[in-house]
């Protein structure tokens, strides 16, 4: 229930005595809806009250990345499909839009904390009834009915509710856009790791192409036994048999190229003709394994998606406040002055003039429960947006560890795979030299080439997985991007 009591205020009312407003103010704010039990129970993560793990703390130190790390590939022709998707990306400029509708918003809010000034203006033909208070000569007659305002309405919000509601509107904007440059990192981390697979392949693809013609040198040595007596038809077709699988593996390959060229030609933006002109990469990548510090608040400071939840529970604390603000009176001040009568002749006048003043008071005394249950709905929010909060501390600074200890994994079993690739190369040579000695056949040259081969393969592989890991790294410190818009401070548990 809302009691309402505009007073206008002419050359003709003397307002209130100030004793009798003060007085009627009492009455009613004992008249108020009761707030009382609703208070939220979440409470927020201290990040640096994590504990990192001895991954992160004995890691060795390195420069926080910069926002272009992935440049520290060495290969032009990433650099140029990382600027075009940064340009590009459908998904990116829906993102942008987003924070040009959450400004918008916010804006909005705000025009609702300034006062409203307006004008207004009127004309009618009218008949005018001869039978209510039309005094003659317009009584039973028609004319024109003609009014011109202006008008002045201004919300004092006394106790901050539009102020808190215009507060929360700006830090969801804020939160959009950290979601933005989100988007934005994980576009970039996309193209790079599509773009390393990418690598992987055309060098998974020599590998089989080696394999294949090991496989049709084997076939090529039976049939030479076959037509010299020496073997047998089995053994030519035991030497086939590898061979359709071994094309067919090429095949399979360049598939996944071909794949991978169309999916980084739409992560850009482009149609899969643009995929065609990608060619191999060129990967040299350089950099050491470590993170730039070891507190968690520092470490994961930096994310978009951590500064987008926190942006959230600012949101969320501001909504309450503004809820809170409900439960007590609210105070308009209206205004208004012009001209109004009937007929052109006089619209103009001192006679027609028109003017007013006076505040409209609303209070809230019974709502049926509306305002305690819009402020338990923005406590549960505000409990609700606590908890990602605390969440996503938790996810990224995990990010942090996994990415870190498969960097660290893949150096050891990089070391041991350049090892056995050294022994299986020393081994091949061996053979060669033994087969030219004619101290054996070239069934072990080629043996020991395959076992070249493996090793080649497992090495690609775990090359693939280092450059793969430090895309993930540098996405989960945050690629460098956040510093400008982060909070001023970690969001607090909330005060009741």
């Amino acid at each position: 229930m809302k009691l309402r009591n505009p007073i206008l205020l002419t050359h003709a009312r003397r307002p209130l005595p100030g004793a009798c407003m003060a007085a009627g103010m009492i009455v009613l704010l004992a008249g108020c809806v009761s707030m009382k039990g609703i208070d939220p129970q979440a409470k927020t993560t201290e990040a640096n009250q994590l504990d990192a793990g001895k991954t992160i703390s004995t890691a060795t130190t390195i420069d926080w990345p910069k926002e272009d790390w992935w440049k520290a590939y060495h290969d032009p022709q990433l650099d140029s499909l990382v600027s075009r998707t940064i340009t590009g990306s459908p998904t990116l400029r829906v993102a942008q839009a987003r924070v040009t509708l959450s400004q918008a918003f916010a804006d909005s809010m705000h025009a609702e904390t300034l006062p409203n000034i307006g004008a207004d203006a009127s004309v009618a033909r009218e008949r005018f009834t001869a039978l209510q208070f039309i005094p003659p000569p317009w009584g039973g007659h028609s004319d024109w009915n003609n009014k011109a305002t202006a008008s002045l309405a201004y919300d004092l919000d006394l106790w901050g509710r539009q102020e808190s509601i215009w507060h929360a509107s700006v830090d969801e904007s804020h939160a959009a856009a950290a979601e933005v440059q989100q988007v934005k990192l994980e576009l970039e981390t996309a193209v790079v790791r599509s773009y390393v697979q990418l690598a992987m392949e055309f060098t998974l693809r020599d590998i089989a192409e080696a394999h294949l013609h090991e496989i049709q040198q084997r076939v090529s040595i039976s049939r030479r036994s076959l037509t010299a007596g020496l073997g047998t038809a089995m053994e030519v077709h035991e030497a086939e048999t590898p061979l359709p699988l071994a094309r067919a593996q090429i095949d399979a390959i360049d598939a996944r190229i071909s794949l991978l060229r169309n999916q980084l030609a739409a992560l850009s933006g482009q149609g899969p003709g643009a995929g065609d002109a990608i060619t191999r990469p060129s990967l040299a990548l350089e950099a050491a394994v470590g993170l730039p510090d070891q507190l968690p608040a520092n470490l994961i400071g930096r994310r978009p998606d951590v500064l987008a939840y926190r942006w959230r529970v600012e949101a969320a604390q501001q909504n309450i406040e503004g809820a809170k603000a409900a439960f007590y009176p609210n105070i308009n001040l209206l205004a208004f002055i012009g001209f109004q009568a009937l007929g052109f002749g006089q619209l103009i006048s001192n006679a027609a003039s028109i003017a007013g003043v006076g505040p409209a008071v609303s209070l809230p005394i019974f709502d049926g429960g509306r305002r305690r249950g819009n402020l338990s709905a923005k406590t549960a929010s505000y409990d609700i947006a606590v908890e990602n909060y605390n969440g996503v501390l938790v996810r990224a600074l995990q990010d942090v560890s996994d990415q870190l200890v498969i960097l660290q994994s893949n150096t050891r079993q990089r070391a041991e795979a350049e090892q056995s690739l050294a022994f299986a190369r020393k081994a091949h040579e061996l053979a060669q030299t033994s087969y030219r000695a004619g101290l054996s056949n070239f069934q072990h040259v080629l043996d020991t080439h395959s076992a070249v081969l493996r090793q080649q393969e497992i090495i690609a592989q775990l090359q693939a997985v280092r450059l793969d890991a430090y895309a993930g790294l540098m996405r989960a410190l945050g690629g460098g991007t956040m510093e400008s818009i982060a909070p001023d401070h970690a969001p607090a548990a909330h005060q009741p």
